[in-house]
């Protein structure tokens, strides 16, 4: 280790003897202590306040203004009218029948949707009435139907594309 320079104005941190660092930390902390504590330099006073500003100027109501006094007023023609008038009103297409055209598909959701429903209420009413009995071959023949209908679904999907539809949008 490098002796101590008795001129510690430029030396490094590191090579100041502990009197300097001493010095230096009580000097910040008395900085930091308040205007009074140090004789070292003060903050500044702060700046004083902007004047006020003046009063906004008054705006016009709309009844002052008058009709076509913005940027979008203007008289239109009867021809734009109709056009607008024709765009502000949709109506809805008509919604498909509950019941499809495809006997095939209506009896796959009747099963999805029946299977499960019909093994609950068979469920509650077999620990409502314990004594009732049921054929054993009930529980495999529902479970293959159910099957079938889903594997009938799936079948039906469409397996790709239109080459025409490019977004996953709605369409309007």
């Amino acid at each position: 280790m490098a002796a101590p320079n008795p001129d510690a104005e430029n030396d490094t941190p590191d090579e100041l003897p502990d009197a300097a660092v001493e010095a230096r930390w009580a000097d910040l902390v008395a900085q930091l202590e308040g205007p009074g504590a140090a004789t070292g330099p003060r903050p500044a006073a702060p700046e004083p306040l902007p004047e006020p500003l003046p009063e906004p100027l008054p705006v016009a109501s709309p009844e002052d203004r008058g009709a076509g006094s913005g940027p979008r007023d203007w008289p239109a023609s009867p021809e734009v009218e109709a056009l607008e008038e024709a765009e502000s009103h949709f109506t809805p297409p008509e919604p498909e029948p509950l019941l499809s055209r495809e006997p095939l598909l209506t009896l796959a959701w009747a099963l999805v949707a029946g299977i499960p429903v019909l093994t609950l209420v068979l469920v509650v009413v077999r620990a409502a009435v314990p004594t009732w009995a049921l054929p054993s071959w009930i529980g495999p023949a529902g479970g293959v139907l159910f099957l079938g209908a889903v594997a009938t679904l799936l079948w039906r999907m469409p397996h790709h594309r239109d080459p025409d539809d490019d977004g996953t949008g709605a369409v309007v």
